[in-house]
């Protein structure tokens, strides 16, 4: 059956291959050859995805072949994401540059990397002519095929190309043309499901706006033979094809790109995974993951501790930066933030995902090997990926805290953020939800939602839970810890934890709200927060 769908999407006549004129658009990043340390000794080969890994690790890469896709036509980014995800499946050694937050640069340095450049599509299709069995061809007129092509190209061992780009293409088989075969994106999506969906991998989801001219994390699907789709939550068709993919999915498995809709499509979003037992990875703009998923870095099981003053009756104060779960965050906006100057002044909790050490373990690497004494780690909503807890299948959730609590372990981390909604609206954890989350992951706090409030409540009779009064300006900021001060007797402890949005602000603004603050406020690391907290309320350290 997949055999034979896929020949009816065969042309008749067409044989592609790249030629000189695909070359447009693809800057040239000048004399630089290399860079960095020798290269790694060869060794395995492959992808390296055991039982009870949530994402696959990629060989270690070789000298990586860099093109500027900065002034790339649509079809050229295609056609490359494809191509370096048929490479970088066997070894990682095509990278793509991009303008991004921290450098276009900055990772492949920091990884050390070593790469020489390539100046156009074309180049890299001949260097890599014997990995390509084919070609899939868009189209135009129907955005969605850009999603199937995506799939299509991983199981075929293809590359993607758009119908202009044929007159100058030749001695590659045509796998599939998707051009005139479907009615609108609902029946693209359903053939797809009918039809690739059982042979892709399941332990992955992918989720891509077919409309976003940027290809970053097509290369990924590419590598894992993943189904891509665009999945509307609020849309019946849409959902239904979403929940039909998922609940053949087993509890655990990650969804990794984004939801259509800005807020709302990612409370819909995160809450329709959630009831099928499955993570959220948003990862649209994550660039190079098939690079950086192999490249070695340790990730350290522990971080540096920070002793706790001595618990008096003064107004605790915790800041924590918001976004940690989102992957092309943690690669982009977090390392600006975290070069940023005033990093290190006062203390500052940092929201990040521990699943970093299976994507991109040189990230969560560098976090750690840099972090002054006031920066402190800690796991982003709601632990290993993005997830709801209640929504999830009662007999599942302990797939969730499992392996939260593994992740959480392995990267040293003790304390997370829990986001938890239903409809759109932010809900408390049952008890059972609260018992088995504390039980499994045994966190030393936990922060709750991103709110227009702070307060501090016992978890499960044990564990200190801090709702977090969202900030996104400077003022906004110092409104709130007076606000919420304001009632404030002086009898007895009050700990307040303000969430900073990353988007909006960095840890130089963080430092001037600090610095506003006199007697008798303490600011703290999420760390300290928690321990002063347990001796507060007298409950058992951890």
């Amino acid at each position: 059956m997949f055999a034979d769908s896929v020949r009816s999407l065969r042309p008749t006549r067409r044989q592609l291959l790249i030629g000189a004129g695909t070359a447009a658009g693809a800057a040239t990043l000048g004399a630089t050859t290399a860079t960095g340390p020798a290269a790694a000794a060869p060794g395995r080969t492959g992808i390296d995805w055991p039982r009870g890994q949530v994402l696959p690790h990629f060989a270690t890469p070789d000298m990586l072949d860099l093109i500027d896709l900065t002034d790339a036509t649509d079809a050229d980014q295609l056609l490359v994401a494809s191509l370096q995800g048929l490479v970088n499946r066997t070894r990682p050694r095509i990278a793509t540059l991009r303008p991004a937050d921290e450098g276009g640069l900055t990772w492949l340095h920091t990884a050390g990397l070593r790469y020489r450049t390539v100046d156009a599509p074309a180049d890299l299709l001949r260097r890599y002519r014997s990995v390509v069995r084919g070609v899939v061809v868009t189209d135009p007129d129907l955005p969605a095929t850009r999603n199937l092509a995506t799939t299509l190209a991983g199981l075929h061992d293809a590359v993607i190309a758009a119908p202009d780009q044929l007159a100058g293409l030749a001695d590659l088989p045509v796998v599939a043309d998707l051009r005139g075969r479907f009615a609108d994106e609902i029946g693209a999506y359903r053939w797809a499901v009918d039809t690739l969906w059982p042979h892709a991998e399941h332990r992955i989801l992918i989720g891509l706006d077919p409309e976003n001219t940027l290809c970053d994390l097509r290369d990924y699907a590419v590598a894992t033979k993943a189904l891509t789709l665009w999945i509307h939550p609020d849309v019946p068709e849409s959902r239904a094809i979403g929940d039909r993919v998922m609940s053949e999915m087993a509890p655990g498995t990650a969804f990794l790109g984004w939801w259509p809709a800005g807020v709302g499509g990612e409370s819909d979003g995160t809450e329709l995974t959630s009831r099928h037992g499955l993570i959220v990875l948003a990862a649209d703009h994550s660039q190079n993951l098939t690079v950086f998923g192999g490249a070695p870095a340790p990730v350290a099981g522990g971080q540096r501790t920070l002793p706790a003053p001595p618990l008096a009756n003064r107004v605790y104060v915790t800041f924590s930066m918001t976004e940690g779960d989102n992957l092309q965050y943690n690669q982009h906006k977090m390392r600006q933030l975290w070069d940023d100057p005033g990093r290190g002044a006062v203390p500052l909790n940092w929201s990040t995902n521990p699943l970093l050490i299976d994507a991109a373990p040189a990230f969560l690497s560098h976090y750690q090997r840099t972090a002054t004494r006031n920066d402190y780690l800690m796991a982003g909503p709601s632990g290993a990926g993005y997830a709801y807890p209640s929504p999830w299948p009662d007999d599942a959730l302990g797939a969730f805290t499992g392996m939260t609590a593994r992740y959480m372990r392995r990267t040293g981390m003790q304390t997370a953020v829990i986001l938890n909604r239903i409809d759109g609206a932010d809900v408390p954890l049952s008890a059972a939800e609260a018992a088995r989350y504390i039980r499994d992951v045994r966190p030393l706090g936990l922060f709750k939602d991103w709110t227009d409030r702070t307060e501090l409540s016992v978890l499960h009779r044990d564990t200190p839970q801090a709702v977090s009064y969202l900030t996104s300006s400077v003022a906004e900021a110092q409104a709130a810890i007076a606000d919420s001060a304001a009632g404030w007797s002086g009898d007895a402890p009050l700990f307040l934890s303000i969430g900073i949005l990353s988007w909006n602000l960095n840890p130089t603004d963080v430092a001037t709200i600090a610095a506003s603050l006199s007697d008798p406020y303490t600011v703290v690391r999420g760390d300290q927060f928690f321990r002063l907290a347990r001796r507060a309320r007298q409950l058992p350290r951890r």
